[in-house]
């Protein structure tokens, strides 16, 4: 059997490897359009930022060592143009060869793997000192440009995964950086009031955020470049990163008969097999047909492409199938994480853009240490939990920190992997001791947290809904139950302070109207729910705990200095 393979990144380079190992007589080539194969598209920014510095760390692996050790041919510096399913052929040129001509290459079975590429806009393109971050030459073209002009200022374009490491990187070599987004806030998969730790923190770090803005033009000037926003601003700088986000790289194949979906990508069964059965795909350049509505067919992430290579290998060779005949995806929960200057944010699973108009969702937000918080260096770990208030099963969390983030993420998409409830969340033992952890982890927290709301124990109320609260009920009565040397330092703005501790002796004296509306707080929710269960005893009707108490209000009013 002859099997080719369009693509040899991460997705490409994982299933060649796959074949040899379950197949020795197979014919496996991998073609190529970079000059190399196997490299780390994420380890891109922090090269630019001179955090990796050797270049030969960016890769994994080489043609070398595919022929020796795998006996794969790798046809690297070489494109594919055109697909002929018929004849079942590839085309293919020689990259960087002015005079090369369109060769043919046969196959048995074929593999696309070629991902996506840098969205680059027509005003974009072509301009020394305009890059994407999306290949190798890109970063040797940014670092050699940066040094060149020694440049002390840049925009960065885009304020999603990439962005945001260009930012740090950029600012890791002491240049001063704008970061432009059109949405209202970075890194989509999270919500507003998580994206709000990482405003804050690159306003503190002095990145210029230009929010709710779009990019309309990029000219050269003699100092430089002009970078036109479509409010009217302009931007002077020395060199723009274009972050702006991805297309699937398939125009070689518009031609050829597999099904494409409305954006451009292959669509594939759950099996990685396209409408042609000789032909697969697999990674940044597939939409996955079948998986659970409640995961992601398109994501371009490494991991699932490297269980969609393994996946795909086996089905294509019919080996190792299992009970069920063949291997399938099962989407994915899009589990992403991403550092930006001190902090760690991450996500899994849905968020709230992505279940607006769904029934009976709710969330709580959780602000706890990363261990005990007498133990040394006690760091808190923000935890947004995502779930559905009738049945507790786990919809999404969301996390920002300077610790222990991506454990806390990985447990909760574990437990959702298993279609988790936030019981199950009470229910998960953590690895306790006084360095690492809590008797009560985040995940407790969040969980524990959640089931009260769930059981009808508790309402809570996210900042959002409370400012929108304030506005149409003039009689709201809001109560800060901290103790009063707290509220030295940070006060919540039109509430009366009465400590939780204080509360039984309050009410004794005067007692709270149960018909009238009360929203408790404290400095992260713990004592407001303890405030709360008081108050409903009291007859009060009506009672809320603002979620995540003075911090999560804090750092939703946050107004960015830069």
């Amino acid at each position: 059997m002859k099997i080719v393979i369009i693509g040899g990144t991460a997705g490409g380079a994982g299933i060649a490897a796959r074949l040899r190992r379950l197949d020795e007589q197979a014919e496996i080539i991998i073609v190529e359009k970079n000059p190399y194969i196997s490299w780390s598209g994420c380890a891109l920014p922090y090269f630019t930022g001179g955090i990796i510095c050797e270049r030969n760390n960016l890769f994994l692996a080489n043609k070398e060592m595919f022929d020796h050790r795998f006996n794969i041919k790798v046809l690297d510096s070489t494109k594919a143009v055109g697909l002929d399913r018929a004849a079942k052929q590839v085309s293919v040129i020689a990259v960087n060869q002015p005079h090369a001509k369109v060769t043919t290459i046969s196959y048995d079975k074929l593999v696309i793997a070629t991902g996506a590429g840098a969205i680059m806009p027509g005003f974009a393109q072509n301009k020394d000192g305009v890059y994407a971050m999306r290949c190798i030459e890109d970063a040797d073209q940014i670092k050699a440009y940066v040094a060149a002009h020694d440049v002390k200022h840049a925009v960065v374009v885009g304020g999603g995964f990439i962005g945001l490491e260009a930012c740090e990187n950029l600012k890791h070599r002491g240049i001063d950086v704008t970061l432009v987004e059109k949405a209202p806030q970075v890194l989509a998969p999270v919500d507003p009031d998580i994206a709000q730790y990482l405003h804050r923190e690159l306003d503190q770090h002095g990145v210029s955020l230009k929010l709710g803005v779009g990019i309309a033009d990029i000219a050269k000037t003699e100092s430089g470049l002009t970078v036109s926003l479509d409010n009217g601003e302009a931007v002077e700088t020395q060199l723009v990163i274009m972050a702006l986000g991805i297309v699937p790289q398939t125009d070689f194949i518009k031609d050829s008969g597999l099904k494409l979906n409305s954006r451009g990508y292959i669509e594939v069964a759950d099996t990685m097999q396209t409408n042609d059965p000789d032909i697969y795909a697999l990674g940044d350049v597939v939409a996955v047909q079948g998986v659970p509505e409640d995961r992601l067919g398109t994501i371009a992430l490494a991991g699932p492409a490297s269980k969609q290579s393994r996946i795909a290998a086996h089905n294509l060779l019919g080996i190792g199938l299992g009970p069920q005949g063949q291997l399938h995806f099962k989407g994915s929960l899009g589990v992403s994480i991403v550092r930006v200057m001190g902090l760690t944010a991450g996500a899994v699973g849905m968020n709230r853009r992505a279940l607006a108009g769904q029934p009976d969702v709710a969330e709580v937000t959780v602000h706890t240490p990363h261990h005990v918080s007498w133990f040394e260096e006690a760091k808190p770990v923000h935890l947004k939990l995502i779930f559905n208030q009738k049945t507790g099963l786990v919809l999404g969390a969301q996390a920002v920190g300077e610790v222990s983030i991506d454990k806390n993420l990985e447990v909760i998409s574990a437990l959702m992997q298993m279609h988790a409830t936030v019981y199950d969340l009470v229910d998960f033992e953590s690895a306790y001791a006084p360095p690492f952890s809590a008797p009560r982890s985040p995940v407790n927290m969040a969980g524990s947290t959640a089931a009260n709301v769930v059981d009808g124990l508790e309402e809570m109320i996210t900042v959002e809904q409370f400012d929108e609260l304030r506005k149409s009920d003039p009689d709201l009565v809001c109560i800060d139950v901290r103790a009063p040397d707290e509220l030295e330092l940070c006060k919540l703005p039109g509430f009366i302070n009465i400590p939780v501790d204080a509360l039984r002796a309050q009410h004794k004296k005067q007692p709270f109207d149960p018909n009238k509306t009360y929203v408790v707080s404290c400095q992260v929710g713990v004592r407001g729910h303890t405030a709360a269960c008081m108050l409903r005893h009291f007859g009060v009707k009506k009672v809320y705990n603002l979620s995540g108490g003075y911090v999560s209000w804090c750092t939703a009013h946050y107004q960015l200095r830069h």
